[in-house]
């Protein structure tokens, strides 16, 4: 898996390779700036259902700015092992800041950024 910067530069790839928004973050007080993971060994068994695990990806994405965080943690639990793993270790980053959200909430303005 490769790690890309920038919404302009995943659609250059979005057209040949699957691309996944993994995380949204700013460094020092800077803009925001979204990664994105190209994923490149995807098992062939897995071809079929890609526009599926696409869809889950995104709604896991989507669901995590809305903190809607049980719906996270189905997601990540269904996530985990496609790709041929190449997402597990963000699946399980993901799910570990999620479990922390839960116990203690996120201030009322986070959007799902990370501040570096």
């Amino acid at each position: 898996m490769n790690i890309i910067f920038g919404s302009q530069e995943a659609a250059t790839l979005d057209e040949k390779y699957i691309v996944l928004e993994v995380d949204t973050f700013v460094i020092q007080a800077g803009n925001p700036i979204t990664a994105y993971c190209v994923v490149e060994n995807i098992p062939f068994d897995d071809f079929p259902e890609i526009p599926k695990l696409k869809e889950q990806h995104d709604d896991l994405m989507e669901n995590y700015k809305l903190r809607n965080w049980d719906s996270c943690l189905q997601s990540i639990n269904g996530l985990t092992g496609a790709w041929g793993g190449e997402l597990d270790t963000f699946y399980s980053v993901l799910s570990s800041r999620i479990r922390e959200y839960k116990v203690a909430e996120p201030d009322a303005d986070w959007n799902g950024v990370i501040i570096k």
